[in-house]
């Protein structure tokens, strides 16, 4: 389902511009070119965001923003001009952002802005102050830019939730607080999360020429001075969370096939090498299966490198689909594995069956061209921390598997003598 947004502007050809921004931004748009449509809309409709022009024909003082501000709808507001007067209205409201619509640059920046909104809400922000008054201003301004936020009254209990919640990004603490100073959290956080895992923005509201670099060097990413504007606020988080989520793209490339988007081998080695080691000293055995797309070689001839990249897909989607609690990698090729830690093997194999059959009997709906493919699996068990041994007993199954006719499963034992 689309988000919608209203467009509050009564010059047709910025709308227009807007317009084309949102839908490529993957907005539903509707466009109002008055406070008084605008006010009907919002009574109608419920909106994701608002883009509210400051001079409209019944609106010439910014009397249109209190219509999606009041009615909890993030707005960003475009000026022609942001002269003294006119910031002064447009920061009594509790807007998202305000853009002058000088140049193509500020057009760019709402595209970058709409585009930000939506993936807000999957970022967690904890907010560390003993005072609830501090706090609450801080939270209110990260969820009006839909961020997620947690909230803690001093380090210790911030630690906790840390402990809680693996998928914190970011982290505003204070710097003067009970029990623990907002530095000596940033020592204690650093201890488990590096600076790639959560940015630390340290705050205080203590006149000291020493302590934004006391927060720096004890880990925290950026400092800011209370009271700050926020707009500049605004800007550091975002700047953090984009930083962030790069490092993560980047390591994401680094670990991934470009094709199929599966981990690759890189990957798949330095996980289940973890994983076998914590199996073994528990004495539980583990699997390793290897997969291959039957007479790869003549569906590439037969529908191309494209028709093969088809079946590559689609066999990634499948595996990710049936083997959604285990390890799935492409390994090179038309050869894929699947790592099943510390399972019953029985049951290991009767899911490797079922998949060899769902893709014997589904494969050609897999795919846009309606290739019909089958895969061959070797899989080997046992108690070891050896990925290299698994993956070579996996492998003679996977040839037993071709040379028995292949689509077909075969599995062994993992000789620990060899």
């Amino acid at each position: 389902m689309l988000r919608k947004i209203l467009i509050v502007e009564d010059t047709p050809t910025i709308a227009r511009v807007q317009k084309h921004i949102c839908l490529q931004a993957g907005y539903e748009v509707d466009i109002a070119d008055s406070k008084a449509k605008a006010e009907a809309l919002i009574a109608k409709n419920n909106y994701f965001c608002a883009i509210v022009d400051f001079i409209l024909p019944d609106a010439p003082q910014g009397e249109a923003i209190p219509c999606s501000t009041k009615a909890k709808i993030p707005t960003i507001v475009m000026t022609g001009s942001l002269e003294s007067k006119t910031r002064e209205i447009v920061d009594r409201h509790p807007i998202i952002d305000y853009i002058t619509k000088e140049n193509k640059q500020a057009y760019q920046y709402l595209k970058r802005q709409l585009e930000r909104l939506p993936r807000n809400e999957k970022i967690k922000i904890l907010v560390v102050d003993d005072s609830a008054t501090s706090r609450n201003y801080v939270s209110g301004l990260l969820k009006r830019h839909k961020y997620q936020v947690l909230e803690a009254r001093d380090g210790l209990e911030a630690l906790a939730m840390l402990e809680r919640y693996n998928d914190i990004s970011v982290i505003v603490t204070d710097s003067e607080m009970p029990k623990m100073r907002g530095e000596e959290l940033c020592i204690e956080i650093r201890r488990i999360y590096t600076e790639e895992d959560i940015a630390i923005i340290g705050i205080s509201g203590v006149e000291s020429a020493h302590l934004s670099a006391r927060f720096l060097k004890n880990g925290a990413n950026d400092y800011l001075r209370k009271p700050f504007n926020p707009e500049e606020f605004y800007c550091r988080v975002r700047q953090n969370v984009e930083m962030l989520e790069q490092i993560r793209t980047i390591r994401r490339q680094a670990n991934s096939d470009y094709l199929t988007e599966l981990p690759n081998r890189r990957y798949f080695f330095s996980q289940v090498n973890k994983s076998l080691k914590a199996a073994a000293q528990q004495q539980q055995p583990s699997m390793i299966a290897m997969l291959d797309v039957d007479h790869f070689k003549a569906v590439n001839d037969r529908y191309g490198h494209d028709g093969g990249d088809e079946v590559l897909k689609a066999l990634s989607k499948a595996l990710c689909e049936h083997f959604d609690y285990e390890q799935v990698a492409r390994m090179g090729g038309e050869e894929f594995a699947v790592y099943f830690a510390a399972e019953d093997p029985q049951h290991c194999l009767q899911k490797l069956e079922a998949f060899r059959r769902f893709v014997h009997t589904q494969g050609a709906a897999l795919t846009p061209q309606s290739i019909a493919f089958t895969v061959s699996i070797g899989a080997a068990y046992g108690i070891s921390d050896n990925i290299e041994a698994l993956i070579k007993a996996a492998d003679v199954q996977l040839y037993h598997a071709k040379d028995s006719g292949r689509n077909t499963v075969a599995y062994a034992p993992l000789n620990t003598d060899s």
